[in-house]
């Protein structure tokens, strides 16, 4: 859409100042503004044609005018020119994810809960990979006559464990061939090959009935461990910026989902995107904006790190601390793989 100047000018000094108070502007508040402002007649007359564009709508009847969603994607899109990064917001990213002692598919989330307390905003954090995980180790630690502990570590740094009764004594022989069947049949497989039927197979051959209990727990922990995952950070901020239980809700569920939101970041062009929720088909966001930076870790894991806020947020100040953050988790993420493999 092609505005002149003037449109340009009054659209975006309509909507930082309703970013900035929340009230509706009108032409006299405008004259303030604007530098080498025209009068407040030809000040009206451009507002009413960018209301006719669907730019800028006005609430009551009162002269005000505030952006619509469309007013607002223009102005992030086009007229806005970010801040860079406070050194005090970035102290505060560079604190809270220094000397972070985790898996790698565990960083994001702690990312997003920085996020979250840092923008008093919910956050949504995105983790992917490549290929299904590939396991790189599976052990058994005897704690009792027959409990044991069953640990499970994929090559890109995921561990599962779980006690459990196997329901028979527990043997150094049985230890031993346990230990050959990770090594012949599970280690170097990926985890989307260790479907019911194979792992049947192997408790088939496993030469005893007593390692059944284990090569089930074994299933079960793999399948648990996903290629994809969506994670919520600052669940009482969500309540919050939706106003109610009802509409917190719906947006919490479709998270959940994972889904929706991996194809709304998916379909971002870039590493960065504000994406406003009429656009993405989900009536849940209807309302809210989305901001979202990528991350990526070699060609092992990928993901985005955001914020959900209602339309009138300080884009100049978050689309930077977004970004930082994301930058910072590709850099970790990057060491904790290198520590993975060395």
């Amino acid at each position: 859409m092609e505005l002149s100047p003037r449109k340009q000018a009054v659209l975006a000094a309509v909507t930082t100042a309703y970013i900035k108070t929340g009230e509706p502007i009108g032409s006299k508040a405008l004259t303030a503004i604007l530098k080498n402002a025209p009068s407040s007649a030809t000040i009206r007359s451009e507002m009413s044609e960018l209301c006719e564009l669907g730019l800028l709508t006005q609430p009551h009847t009162s002269a005000g005018r505030i952006p619509t969603s469309r007013g607002f994607k223009l102005y992030v899109d086009a007229l806005m020119q970010p801040d860079k990064i406070s050194e005090s917001d970035k102290a505060f990213i560079d604190e809270g994810l220094k000397n972070l002692h985790m898996a790698p598919e565990k960083i994001p989330q702690t990312a997003g809960e920085l996020l979250s307390r840092l923008t008093g905003l919910p956050a949504v954090t995105c983790f992917s990979t490549e290929h299904s995980p590939i396991i790189r180790q599976a052990q058994l630690v005897k704690l009792g006559r027959s409990s044991v502990l069953l640990w499970l570590l994929t090559a890109d740094g995921r561990a599962r464990s779980r006690v459990f009764r196997t329901g028979c004594v527990y043997t150094p022989e049985l230890d031993l061939m346990f230990s050959d069947i990770v090594s012949k049949k599970l280690k170097g497989k990926h985890v989307n090959e260790l479907t019911r039927a194979y792992m049947q197979s192997v408790t088939a051959g496993a030469g005893s009935l007593d390692l059944a209990p284990v090569i089930s727990a074994l299933f079960e922990m793999a399948q648990g461990i996903e290629t994809s995952d969506v994670t919520l950070s600052g669940e009482a901020a969500l309540y919050n910026i939706c106003g109610s239980e009802t509409a917190a809700r719906r947006i919490f569920n479709l998270i959940n989902l994972k889904e929706p939101i991996l194809s709304v970041v998916d379909g971002i062009k870039g590493c960065t995107g504000v994406v406003f929720g009429g656009e993405t088909g989900y009536k849940e966001l209807w309302g809210y904006t989305l901001i979202t930076a990528k991350y990526t870790c070699s060609n092992k894991y990928s993901g985005a790190v955001g914020i959900i806020g209602p339309n009138r947020i300080s884009y100049d100040r978050l689309i930077p601390v977004v970004e930082y953050t994301a930058s910072r988790l590709s850099d970790i993420m990057t060491e904790a793989r290198q520590d993975m493999e060395e």
